[in-house]
């Protein structure tokens, strides 16, 4: 495997991890009916996020590391979209979100900053 691999990778990938662990802790508690459709799209979004920055952190040519950051990016906002639904249709407090909207705020940050670096 090649490409690069460094402390500013670490953080985000440790980052990206914590945001995938608080999306399944914050969908645990949904009820039932809300298993199957907003959990699965919340938990889909924040793996698929984890796992495109881990894998564009060891890729080598610039324009297919951006489409991993720029899939990642995305995620991010769909997180945010998916996650604040179910504040405004009271599924979960805003205290109880607050955690993965910190979480996937910095991430979207931290991938922003690294592709205007690219």
């Amino acid at each position: 495997m090649s490409g690069t691999y460094s402390s500013q990778n670490f953080n985000l990938f440790a980052l990206s991890k914590k945001l995938v662990l608080a999306c399944y802790e914050l969908t645990s508690a949904l009820p039932p009916e809300e298993k199957t459709n907003l959990t699965q799209y919340i938990r889909n979004a924040a793996l698929s996020a984890h796992i495109n920055i881990v894998e564009g952190a060891f890729l080598k040519g610039k324009e297919v590391k951006e489409q991993y950051l720029t899939g990642a990016l995305h995620s991010m906002v769909i997180i945010d979209a998916a996650v604040d639904v179910l504040v405004e249709v009271e599924l979960v407090t805003a205290e109880a979100a607050r955690e993965v909207m910190r979480l996937s705020s910095e991430c979207y940050e931290e991938l922003d900053r690294l592709q205007k670096e690219k």
